[in-house]
């Protein structure tokens, strides 16, 4: 599967586990009697930092205007998503590589940071002037880092480049500070409450059709990054390259507002039906029953979510082990979705299993093989299987009917 940027999200998830597991020395710069600053022009305001590692900087004033709404500070929705990950203090990664494939030695030669300060967001960019100075960005990124207390948010850097990154620091002999910090990917977040929804969840698509973010022209694809940054090797002229920084902010201030908006939708403030559903799966998922209940209660109120709200509600009851309230629950999500098969099918279950009302499972299975034979077989094999069962509970209710008779 690719990402935004074109790029395989498992290969290097799958690179990382063959990295040894013992311990480096922490990373070092590079020995040089020469300068820090390369001979290298049409880069934005900025400084050398280490040999061959350029600095940018900028803060936004919390309050501006970002899309649909407003980029603040976003610690208390970091904390809120503890479970994932999430802190108040975070660091907002992103990397722009030199390719997509591990296997042709990709690397990054840019890091993006953010930072949710107290009064505003900060980013910072490490450019690598040349492949020869990896070591030392490997060691101004550690250097950037705060010393504890902190947490990484990426958008598909579980995959893509929290790996990337812990191979090359493993080429140069050396171990991340960072890697036992707690990680949230929104991506992961992103495909929770929006997936089959939109038509993808690329950071680009969720910036357009949830953040209301729009780039300018300044911006660049990702899948055409790689080639100005060799173009750039053979020139030293960085000026084609602002687009690339810019890609690459945007990326990192994108993050901070998703977070927010995720945060939002899992404190129970989205204004759909639908939000509130997948508001109550995400803290399923946690193990919060209490708030899960909470966000399909609510996701009640909305037009078109019934049937699916008292379907994960009945759910719950059964898991609780109580039957009686999951039947009625049932019951109420088949007035909104009479033709459910699957609604049905729980139904017979339960009277069969729980409430030992033969004849009412009997009823309810028959019903659910008649509208299955009635619906066009979209699943293929798993329709099958499912008709399958239910003709195997049909006969053996049958054959209870019969000795009870």
């Amino acid at each position: 599967m690719k990402d935004n940027k074109g790029r395989d999200q498992e290969l290097f998830a799958r690179l990382d586990k063959f990295l040894p597991d013992s311990a480096a020395r922490p990373i070092s710069p590079l020995k040089s009697e020469l300068a820090d600053e390369i001979d290298i022009s049409g880069l934005p305001e900025g400084k050398w930092i280490a040999r061959g590692v350029y600095k940018m900087e900028r803060e936004i004033p919390y309050g501006r205007q970002y899309g649909h709404g407003l980029l603040d500070d976003p610690s208390c929705s970091g904390e809120l998503l503890s479970f994932w990950g999430g802190m108040s203090r975070s660091v907002y990664l992103d990397l722009e590589t030199t390719g997509l494939s591990g296997a042709k030695g990709a690397y990054a030669f840019l890091v993006g940071l953010g930072f949710n300060t107290e009064d505003s967001f900060k980013v910072v960019q490490l450019f690598m002037a040349g492949p020869a100075w990896e070591k030392n960005l490997l060691w101004s990124l550690e250097s950037e880092l705060p010393s504890h207390d902190y947490g990484l948010v990426t958008y598909n850097g579980k995959a893509f480049d929290l790996p990337l990154l812990r191979i090359r620091y493993r080429l140069a002999k050396s171990s991340p500070g960072w890697d036992s910090r707690p990680h949230m990917d929104l991506l992961m977040m992103s495909r929770l409450f929006y997936r089959g929804r939109i038509s993808s969840c690329s950071l680009s698509s969720i910036e357009k059709t949830i953040l209301g973010v729009h780039r300018s022209g300044e911006d660049v694809p990702g899948r055409e990054i790689p080639g100005i940054y060799t173009s750039y090797l053979s020139s030293s002229d960085a000026s084609p390259l602002r687009g690339v920084f810019y890609h690459n902010t945007l990326d990192v201030i994108s993050m901070a507002v998703l977070q927010k908006h995720i945060g939002s939708l899992a404190d129970m403030r989205g204004r759909s039906g639908k939000d509130l559903l997948r508001c109550g799966d995400l803290w399923a998922q946690a193990k919060n029953a209490e708030r899960a209940k909470g966000a399909w209660t609510r996701a009640l109120d909305f037009r078109g979510s019934e049937s699916e709200a008292n379907m994960r509600l009945a759910e719950m009851a059964k898991n609780e082990g109580d039957f009686n309230k999951a039947k009625e629950l049932y019951i109420e999500a088949l007035k909104q979705a009479p033709s459910s098969p699957s609604i049905l099918e729980n139904l017979s279950k339960i009277d069969e299993n729980d409430t030992k009302e033969i004849r009412s499972a009997l009823s309810y299975a028959e019903k659910a093989l008649e509208i299955m034979e009635t619906m066009e077989d979209e699943n293929g094999v798993s329709s099958w299987q499912q008709k399958y069962v239910l003709n195997n509970r049909i006969a053996r209710l049958r054959r209870k009917c019969g000795d009870r008779e």
